[in-house]
């Protein structure tokens, strides 16, 4: 029951993945490479955000708040290193225009 958040939200960042990748096609090995750390850092600090956001008990709330926060705090860490990560690659020109 405690990956119920992660497991509805797994689609959801596949597609944001997804667009994140075809953004802009990478023509040298390094920005590839990039854009595979700076996925597999999103995956992670989600990972990190649902297990902190699960430890959250808030006296007198539902135990689905649990849930919530969890999730939001994933999401939130999924966007926030592919939002930086996009603008990283764009500032630098890793990527082909």
């Amino acid at each position: 029951m405690n990956a119920l958040a992660i497991l509805l939200l797994a689609p959801w960042f596949a597609v944001l993945a997804w667009v994140y990748w075809r953004t802009a096609p990478a023509r040298f090995a390094t920005a590839r490479a990039f854009d595979i750390a700076a996925i597999a850092g999103a995956v992670a600090l989600a990972a990190a955000g649902m297990w902190a956001g699960l430890q959250y008990e808030p006296a007198g709330h539902h135990p689905i708040i649990r849930q919530i926060a969890a999730a939001l705090v994933a999401y939130k860490g999924f966007l926030l290193v592919l939002f930086v990560a996009w603008f990283w690659r764009r500032r630098s020109g890793s990527a082909a225009s």
